[in-house]
């Protein structure tokens, strides 16, 4: 995404959702905030967008944690707020020189900024944050949906996005456009090379499709409904409801197939 190319895209209402940091992970105000002039946080591409794409509300989420009395979405606003003046220091704002220089500058970005702010303070998850900020949308009659996180949590934040407006019949217009803006920070130690994602099986030239002549399906029961063939996708969406207490067990005897795999 281009932001602020296409004078036609202004022309529809556009809602910014910026996905909240647990307060109590690591380098919480690194992954919200960033470094300059290379290294923006989730908190300035959120209003860099915002502003780039004349938005009509930018949703700070959420509620799921709680420090020194500020939820989430409260100590993100605090932080933005108190840092605002350094978001000309980002190379995204590279261009904006003039814009910050006339005045009142940064007070003009600030107000119009705070016009649109809502903060979530109910969410406990990501899908929570994606659902309310759906509704927000809808009330406030939104056509274009931009989703802002790390690139460690942004193709998650897509996939439920997906999922929720497909599901809930009154926010289904908001996938005609939904888009995805990611900062540069992400979690600590990881970047967007470490996010692993599982596909069904769509291939029927791979083997494991069950389409594919080397499957074992093919020959035996060539119109058996539902056949999945090697579906990873499945098997490791179970993976999840594995309870916390019991993952370490897993993940170790997971470990020992692997290697019994060679891999």
């Amino acid at each position: 995404m281009t932001a602020g190319k296409s004078s036609d895209a202004h022309r529809r209402k556009t809602g910014i959702l910026v996905h909240g940091y647990n307060l109590h992970a690591g380098q919480w105000e690194d992954v919200a905030w960033g470094a300059p002039p290379e290294r923006p946080g989730r908190v300035p591409m959120g209003v860099f967008v915002a502003l780039s794409e004349q938005a009509d509300v930018l949703v700070f989420g959420s509620g799921a944690s709680e420090k020194d009395g500020l939820l989430e979405s409260e100590a993100t606003a605090r932080l933005m707020r108190e840092r605002f003046d350094e978001l000309a220091g980002f190379t995204v704002f590279k261009g904006w020189d003039a814009e910050f220089a006339r005045p009142p500058g940064n007070g003009r970005f600030m107000q119009r900024i705070e016009s649109i702010l809502h903060l979530d303070r109910g969410s406990k998850n990501t899908r929570d944050e994606i659902a309310h900020a759906g509704r927000v949308f809808v009330d406030r009659d939104v056509e274009r949906v931009i989703l802002v996180s790390s690139p460690t949590h942004l193709p998650r934040c897509l996939r439920d996005a997906c999922t929720i407006y497909g599901e809930e019949g009154e926010m289904s217009g908001l996938l005609q456009e939904l888009y995805a803006a990611p900062s540069v920070t992400g979690y600590p130690g990881y970047s967007a090379g470490d996010v692993t994602i599982f596909e069904p099986p769509h291939r029927p030239d791979r083997p494991g499709h069950p389409d594919h002549p080397g499957h074992p399906d093919h020959q035996e029961h060539p119109d058996r409904p539902g056949r999945r063939g090697a579906d990873l996708s499945r098997v490791v969406s179970r993976a999840h409801n594995i309870p916390d207490i019991q993952r370490d067990r897993f993940v170790r005897r997971l470990d020992d197939l692997l290697l019994e795999f060679e891999v």
